[in-house]
């Protein structure tokens, strides 16, 4: 069997009513020279049968006992044949130019180690612009990934990578092992991004970062801790790593209504934030969702 260009690996749970459409986005592509491997992380629905309902020999159906996505995406790893991985969500899709477009910059850019595109999001029908659409084509290092996960975990990248930092595969940093993978691999590499919009994510209300927000914030104090005992960064490279963590718990907190909760985290964010931007949080955890709501609503 000749070695794919591509291996796209596909980690799902529970996903039947929207991986049918990620499956067909992939098979749309206009570059053809790649696999999928769907790894089924102990899905409960009829995930399988949706899978097996695709019949193009490319697709590979691999079912695992639960254990995150983290473990999920290196289960696939472990088992693709490509000269380049691709992690992609069961609810996302690609356009049709997504591979085209990737394996065009990979050959312009001597095929880097971390290469990605930019995506968009749909939200019931309605697409609107990520935060990444606004950044310049070009490298992606440590320090951009310290002021957040522009990306999350849609990045291509080169298998055969001596110094390649696997998942995170302790179900304790579930949604945030994207980050963590990103900040380990750019502290001596960087990601290249290309001025392309070749992917939409589906920003539903079951997706994981929505799902839970007390949740979240747990698992990104113990990320905090994660960060320190793993990376090598400066005093000033941590504060501001910091800085986002505690800022990404207080809006979490304050989505949730829980001021006190919120403000809590502002006070810790702010060391690590410019003095406006912590200005902006503390005001916005000290009002509370209620009433900035109603300030919005009042606006002429």
């Amino acid at each position: 069997m000749n070695q794919p260009f591509f291996s796209i690996i596909i980690p799902t749970y529970n996903r039947a009513t929207f991986i049918g459409a990620t499956l067909q986005s992939v098979l749309d592509q206009t570059f053809p020279d790649f696999e999928v491997l769907v790894v089924d992380d102990g899905s409960k629905d009829n995930t399988a049968e949706v899978v097996r309902g695709f019949t193009d020999a490319r697709i590979s159906y691999l079912p695992k006992q639960n254990a995150e996505r983290g473990a999920a995406r290196n289960y696939g790893l472990d088992r693709a044949r490509g000269e380049y991985a691709i992690f992609l969500d069961s609810d996302d899709l690609f356009h049709p130019a997504h591979l085209a477009t990737l394996h065009q910059g990979i050959e312009a850019l001597n095929r880097p180690n971390f290469i990605a595109t930019k995506y968009d999001f749909d939200r019931d029908g309605q697409r609107r612009p990520s935060d990444v659409a606004a950044l310049p084509a070009g490298p992606l290092g440590l320090d951009d990934f310290i002021r957040g996960n522009v990306l999350a975990c849609n990045v291509c990248v080169r298998r055969q990578n001596p110094a390649l930092h696997r998942f995170e595969q302790d179900r304790r940093f579930a949604a945030v092992e994207d980050w963590m993978f990103m900040l380990q691999n750019t502290q001596q590499d960087v990601v290249h991004l290309l001025d392309a919009v070749t992917l939409t994510m589906n920003d539903h209300d079951t997706r994981s970062m929505r799902a839970d927000n007390q949740g979240l914030i747990q698992r990104l104090e113990l990320a905090a801790g994660w960060m320190q005992r793993h990376l090598t960064l400066t005093a000033a490279q941590l504060g501001r790593l910091l800085g986002r963590v505690y800022y990404l718990c207080a809006i979490h907190a304050y989505a949730d209504g829980h001021r006190a909760q919120a403000l809590h985290f502002a006070r810790r964010a702010a060391p690590g934030l410019g003095r406006a931007q912590a200005a902006i949080l503390y005001v916005r955890c000290l009002l509370g969702p209620g009433i900035i709501g109603l300030l919005k609503g009042g606006r002429g």
